[in-house]
């Protein structure tokens, strides 16, 4: 789950450089990201109902979280008027958000598959 959420949230950075937003591949770059997304909150829904200790239940649901946090700052931003320095200030803070989450699942991605 960190090595798929770590990628992911590579994409998602490459994503919300300077001119990215307007590049000619941004939708289908975006759609990737979208369908990546997906995929680890599906990785993530399968770990949260089976790892045994509620702790780690807990730190797999802030990185379920953080990830649908991202995402929403990120649709945000896509929408007409939506792009900003304050909204991109707003999709700053939760990918870093999410990328401490995935820190936090690091030891127990070697634990659970």
């Amino acid at each position: 789950a960190y090595a798929q959420g770590s990628a992911l949230r590579d994409a998602m950075s490459v994503a919300e450089t300077p001119g990215a937003m307007a590049a000619a591949d941004a939708g289908a770059r975006w759609a990737d990201i979208q369908r990546r997304a997906d995929d680890l909150a599906q990785t993530l829904y399968a770990l949260r109902e089976s790892v045994p200790d509620p702790a780690d239940q807990m730190r797999v649901a802030d990185t379920l979280a953080s990830l649908q946090a991202a995402r929403s700052a990120m649709d945000a931003e896509r929408a007409p008027g939506g792009a900003g320095p304050w909204q991109a200030e707003i999709v700053r803070g939760r990918l870093d958000a999410f990328e401490s989450s995935l820190q936090a699942l690091r030891a127990d991605d070697q634990r659970y598959p």
